[in-house]
């Protein structure tokens, strides 16, 4: 199976023999994009959701899935809600910083009191979602947190698993849903900076089996996995896929990344609906490629993962005008 390289300390795990999980899963970030992916990949597997509002999400608990109210930011509100649990996903994470959420205090921070919770209550299994591209480089604030984060985990002593996912698509995603709806509206699609960047978008639903592969095959313990789609895109290139599956023949325009960040910087305050397709941060990352020629999707998951424009019918509107 294709791994990548530990990066930083390495592993300390105090586990010598890891078993593959079967007891309760405690999961954060389990009712966003992806967590709702991975509640349905782990089938009748019991969980443990921890969740910010109890009452708003109670419609999620049945016998087999129990919601805990607490945020990973505040770490007295996650004592003892591992107690009983097998194994922890931790996918909480945010793309922008807004009303005092910041990538250290939620990507890092956060990630390192549900560590350090989870060793109190002695889980023995610890799933992280990481980012393709993630580096140590303070310039790149989200890609710094990530790392980080991801350091916290590799010290914990809990035998881990960390995914590094490339862009994620499937119904609900953000990401290219959000350039469907600019390649609809807008009558000449903006491309910020050179649009050479490389993307290698995965599948929501493949990334959720390879999590329940992790938790199912101990040969996953302490290893870092890329997870990449079928194919590779420069960000002009992904355009041009949406463009084709929505229909749309327009021209476009090259956006320079300097005249569009203070537009950006400018918009911050406004509602989301009004704001442009991309965040300061996202627009600094632009720079950088997003894929690997080392994805271990398909390892993972047993068979060639999709490509980008065999899993993004959900854009496409339906007679009665919804998607």
């Amino acid at each position: 199976m294709a791994t990548q390289p530990r990066i930083g300390p390495g592993s300390q795990s105090d586990a010598s023999d890891p078993v593959p999980v079967a007891g309760r899963v405690f999961l954060t970030g389990g009712t966003g994009f992806v967590g709702s992916n991975i509640r349905k990949a782990l089938g009748d597997r019991p969980l443990r959701l921890l969740v910010r509002d109890r009452v708003r999400h109670a419609g999620l608990e049945s016998d087999r899935v129990e919601l805990v109210e607490g945020d990973v930011t505040t770490p007295e509100t996650l004592r003892g809600a591992m107690d009983g649990c097998e194994a922890v996903v931790n996918l909480v994470a945010i793309i922008a910083e807004e009303t005092g959420a910041t990538f250290d205090g939620v990507i890092h921070r956060g990630a390192a009191n549900v560590v350090a919770e989870a060793k109190r209550a002695q889980v023995r299994r610890f799933v992280h979602m990481s980012a393709m591209g993630t580096l140590h480089d303070p310039h790149f604030a989200y890609y710094e947190a990530k790392w980080q984060a991801e350091q916290a985990v590799q010290a914990s002593g809990i035998p881990w698993t960390i995914f590094r996912p490339s862009v994620i698509f499937g119904p609900g995603d953000e990401f290219i849903n959000t350039l469907a709806g600019l390649v609809k509206v807008a009558p000449i699609i903006p491309v910020v900076g050179s649009g050479q960047s490389k993307f290698q978008p995965v599948s929501v639903a493949e990334v959720a089996q390879a999590f329940v592969r992790a938790l199912d095959d101990s040969s996953t313990v302490d290893h870092i996995y890329e997870l990449g789609g079928g194919q590779t895109y420069t960000y002009e290139g992904m355009l041009d896929v949406i463009a084709a599956k929505l229909g749309k023949k327009k021209p476009k325009a090259h956006v320079p990344v300097g005249l569009m960040m203070p537009i950006v910087k400018l918009a911050k305050p406004l509602p989301k609906a009004l704001r442009p397709p991309v965040t300061e941060e996202q627009l600094k990352m632009l720079a950088l490629d997003n894929a690997s020629d080392r994805s271990a999707t398909a390892d993972l998951i047993g068979r060639p993962p999709l490509r980008l424009e065999d899993g993004i019918d959900y854009i496409v509107p339906r007679a009665n005008g919804r998607r």
